[in-house]
């Protein structure tokens, strides 16, 4: 059986966002450490939610990129 993903409401994603930014905002790149999943998963819902990005998630221009270490392990 598939496990059921837990969904926040639009009250607790304004919430969750608002906090991860304020953290980001007030302590810089320390913040960005101090961010829970849930806060980060609120931000990128946000920025889908506000239509910033353009074109389809899908599309290979907005594919995220791994930059390969060097003499990393294969």
């Amino acid at each position: 059986m598939r496990d059921q993903v837990k969904r926040f409401s639009e009250a607790e994603m304004i919430r969750l966002a608002a906090s991860g930014v304020a953290k980001v905002d007030l302590m810089g790149r320390r913040g960005t450490t101090l961010c829970t999943i849930d806060e980060i998963e609120a931000m990128a819902a946000m920025i889908v939610v506000a239509d910033v990005l353009p074109g389809h998630p899908a599309d290979p221009a907005r594919q995220p990129m791994f930059v390969e270490a060097e003499g990393s392990v294969r």
